[in-house]
């Protein structure tokens, strides 16, 4: 699949949907009669777009006639930006400011500031003036400091376009690069991972992503550092029974000598040595490996966690495989309220005959009263994750396990709001 441009994978990340489109249809009219703007399905005259990101504008023209109607003409119409220094817009043939052909109307914000857009058809014109607005944040993510020696490290840029809208990913639409020729790493310029070389003490090497069309950029100063050891934290801290058929998260991370130094997360490249997989089994996430119990046993059972190259290692907690009962299932919060584009996180915990209440989200079915709330299943790292159309919506989300011998089941009220909508838990208490 080719890689999308930072405008385009904007647009599939939903802020082009999140605009709307008018729903237009051209009738049997007689003759045009008028042409206006409009910002999703509404006409208006003044646009306000955060900066490097697309947003839609159509061009729609008034027929008249028995059967008066309107049409998208906005790949028809002569497009101009009074100041395209600040505000680019497509005529969908032209490519765009970092070289790629967007549908005619795309708005991309280039820099804070003003310009009038303006679309012409025949003897009908229409305006609108639009103000961008910088970017409400940019970041690369992890924020690490050191790097493990001869390992690939993945980083993302996000971006946020207002304090009201959640991050978007845009990392492979991002020009990654080095500020300076390194000899300490060296990064895919398409997707951000980073490929640390051996250990150099003293020297360091600034990572820069940046955003094409518009050039905002940010930077991460990065260290190739030797690990002094290993840390691994579990989901449930020092409790060592798990039941047949139930799992465990943990994470394991890398830290450093130096003082000021964030331990680098490990997961996705740690190695798993003396693992009995008869009585314990391990899955991999992105940031968390899940240990799933298989078989009970008199003995206790863990394993060894290694660095690729074998010289940094620790032993796992050794667990209790047990055949203990679960009783009942409950979910948190009662009351989700969610704003797309945002997700929410549904909780599944269950209560189990040795007294212990444990998270078994990855372990109970889900369902939604209504289609178009989806919610993430499986062992994976966002297993609860909900996910809501651009619209208002009130559903139950119910999460059941059917080995529970008391209460197999527990349902929430979900309620999702339009991205247009005021933010839904301003005032509710966390």
């Amino acid at each position: 699949m080719p890689r999308l441009s930072s405008l385009a994978a904007l647009a599939a990340a939903g802020l082009l949907a999140a605009c709307g489109g008018a729903d237009l249809t051209v009738g049997s009219g007689t003759g045009p009669t008028g042409l206006y703007l409009a910002y999703g399905s509404t006409a208006t005259g003044s646009i306000q777009v955060p900066e490097c990101v697309a947003a839609q504008v159509t061009a729609v023209l008034v027929f008249a006639g028995d059967d008066a109607s309107t049409g998208d003409f906005s790949s028809r119409v002569v497009w101009t930006s009074s100041a395209p220094d600040t505000v680019y817009v497509s005529d969908g043939v032209n490519a765009g400011p970092d070289g790629v052909v967007v549908p005619a109307g795309s708005v991309i914000g280039l820099k804070p500031g003003q310009a009038q857009l303006t679309a012409t058809f025949s003897e009908f014109s229409a305006s609108a003036s639009v103000e961008v607005v910088a970017l409400a944040g940019l970041r690369i993510a992890p924020a690490l400091t050191d790097l493990v020696p001869d390992l690939d490290q993945p980083f993302q840029l996000l971006l946020r376009p207002t304090a009201q809208r959640p991050e978007l990913d845009v990392t492979t639409s991002a020009q990654w690069q080095f500020a300076a020729p390194t000899a300490i790493a060296a990064v895919d310029a398409g997707t951000g991972v980073v490929s640390a070389n051996s250990a150099r003490d003293g020297q360091s090497a600034t990572l820069v992503a940046r955003v094409p069309g518009c050039g905002r950029e940010v930077s991460l100063p990065l260290r190739v550092s030797t690990p002094t050891a290993l840390q691994v934290d579990y989901e449930q801290g020092s409790e060592l029974r798990l039941p047949e058929g139930y799992s465990e998260a943990l994470t394991v991370s890398a830290r450093f000598a130096t003082a000021d130094s964030v331990a680098q997360n490990l997961a996705s490249q740690i190695e798993i040595d003396d693992l009995d997989d008869d009585r314990l089994t391990v899955a991999r996430g992105d940031t968390r490996l899940y240990v799933q119990a298989v078989d009970a046993a008199d003995a206790p059972t863990g394993f060894t966690l290694r660095l690729p190259d074998r010289s940094l290692s620790i032993a796992s907690k050794r667990w209790q495989v047990t055949d203990t009962a679960l009783l009942r299932v409950t979910l948190a919060p009662e009351d989700l309220r969610i704003r797309y584009p945002d997700t929410g996180l549904l909780v599944a915990s269950g209560l189990f005959a040795d007294g212990v209440t444990r998270p078994i989200s990855r372990h109970v079915a889900w369902t939604s009263d209504d289609p178009t709330v989806s919610i993430a299943v499986g062992v994976t790292d966002d297993a609860g994750t909900v996910t809501v159309p651009d619209a208002e919506v009130t559903t139950t989300i119910g999460a059941a396990n059917t080995q529970a011998t008391d209460d197999a089941d527990d349902f929430v009220t979900l309620r999702g709001y339009a991205a247009s909508s005021p933010d839904p838990n301003a005032g509710r208490s966390p």
